[in-house]
């Protein structure tokens, strides 16, 4: 349940082909997609936005197909990689995404920078002006480059109102990982798996992210949450989503911090036995 101290576990996505078959039954219809992944999850990050624009019709959809399910939505890649946006264009995505900001189902905008982005006194303040664009809205920062691990950062998050991304990812050149601090008023966690020798050398995107938690794996992680939730909402997502691989990940994280949880046959046939290898 929403609410202080409160811990909401989901996936990053949720419409992926090759969860068919595994999370989703076969045959599962594209417009039934969410309604059945609500009946696992509460929680949601929209990341189709990253690559284009978002459409109220969209977000409409969303609401529609599902009763409490709530969303995190991931600011398209204009604003973060190749960072020459105009106000316009933040209007446009403020109105795309108006009927989930205005539901009472939006939890925040996620802001994930790449790699080659690295900590100067001018990055802050493009953060600085980007969340100024993006008005009151809770906001979440994922920054990837090691440089950003620092409190001096930290604290400049703070004064924006801004909260850090905790991150887990193979331990590769450049990367940062963790850093496993309490940054904002609100947590925000996304779990990439760890392909070390995918992460750079992927011929296909999603090759970076096939990566399957073990049982003691997640025992870590949920260790490492349980040390930074600090009384404040806490929001975990898998982004390991090869063959539905994050939705499993996610549900056992669930039951690890105490709840029921039911797992789709689909899952179980395909990966539950290497958890516990």
């Amino acid at each position: 349940m929403r609410g202080r101290g409160s811990l909401e576990i989901g996936c990053s996505g949720f419409s992926y082909r090759d969860w068919m078959g595994t999370f989703y039954p076969p045959g599962t219809r594209r417009s039934e997609l969410l309604s059945f992944y609500e009946r696992y999850f509460s929680v949601v990050e929209v990341n189709y936005t990253f690559y284009s624009m978002p459409h109220p019709y969209t977000m409409e959809g969303f609401l529609e197909r599902t009763k409490r399910l709530r969303f995190a939505v991931k600011v398209n890649r204009l604003f973060t990689h190749e960072r020459r946006f105009t106000r316009s264009d933040a209007e446009r995505f403020l109105e795309g995404c108006a009927p989930l900001t205005e539901s009472g189902r939006f939890i925040a905008f996620l802001f994930q920078f790449p790699q080659s982005f690295h900590y100067s006194p001018e990055s802050v303040d493009f953060i600085g002006r980007l969340s100024e664009t993006f008005g009151d809205y809770r906001k979440a920062v994922e920054v990837r480059s090691r440089s950003f691990g620092r409190a001096e950062f930290y604290r400049e998050m703070e004064e924006m109102g801004l909260s850090l991304v905790n991150v887990d990812a193979p331990k590769v050149r450049g990367i940062l990982v963790g850093p496993w601090r309490s940054v904002g008023e609100f947590n925000y966690v996304r779990l990439h798996g760890r392909n070390r020798e995918r992460w750079f050398e992927a011929e296909e995107s999603y090759e970076r992210y096939d990566y399957l938690y073990l049982e003691k794996e997640l025992r870590e992680l949920k260790d490492r949450i349980e040390r930074i939730r600090e009384g404040k909402e806490t929001y975990v997502f898998f982004n390991n989503h090869y063959r539905g691989k994050a939705a499993l990940n996610a549900l056992k994280l669930k039951e690890l911090f105490g709840e029921k949880v039911r797992i789709p046959a689909g899952l179980i046939a395909s990966f539950s036995e290497r958890l516990w290898e």
